[in-house]
């Protein structure tokens, strides 16, 4: 099968989602480029993060993944401020670090924006893809992450080497099934 997902405008009681555009690029670089932000993800991540970063990750990822709809990627905003991004939240083929990826500015974590993201993701990918299953990665460290898992009602599978930028190696990886989704979710 040929993975292929579209990236429409979501809309929850407090969040908007929407493609990533240009004028995210400066709020990109400066919220993403933080160490508290980058060190659980994957080394494949620069760090430090470079000047440029957030305008290669949208001109030379974003865009062309976007046209080819080999993911679905979207920026978090607030509902009453659709223009301001404060994370990001994608939806892509897993080839071995999952089906999905998130990250949240600092000054905007603990207010349970993750994981209403999370939920419109996850109701969009289960009725209106052919994916049955979600595998999600976090850093074993991460337990903010891990706690998005776990609201989400997803269950923990195994845990994988992998390489993050904390020199953690150890990655878990969870499992969000659509039949229990979809049950939990009526």
């Amino acid at each position: 099968m040929t993975f292929r997902i579209d990236t429409p405008v979501l809309h929850s009681e407090r969040l908007t989602l929407r493609p990533p555009c240009s004028d995210d690029i400066p709020v990109v670089q400066r919220e993403f480029g933080r160490w508290e932000i980058v060190k659980h993800l994957s080394t494949n991540v620069p760090w430090p993060y470079p000047p440029d970063g957030a305008h290669h990750w949208f001109h030379e990822m974003v865009k062309p993944l976007l046209a080819t709809k080999k993911e679905a990627i979207w920026a978090i905003t607030k509902r009453d401020g659709p223009d301001e991004l404060i994370g990001v939240i994608h939806i892509m083929e897993d080839t071995g670090l999952g089906n999905r990826g998130f990250w949240l500015a600092e000054s905007e974590q603990n207010k349970g924006y993750m994981t209403e993201a999370a939920s419109l993701v996850s109701d969009y990918v289960f009725a209106h893809t052919p994916l049955t299953e979600l595998y999600v990665y976090n850093a074993i460290e991460n337990t903010a992450s891990r706690r998005v898992k776990e609201k989400a009602g997803a269950e923990l599978v195994r845990e994988v080497p992998c390489a993050h930028r904390s020199g953690d190696g150890i990655s878990e990886v969870w499992v969000i099934r659509k039949e229990a989704w979809l049950k939990a979710r009526t």
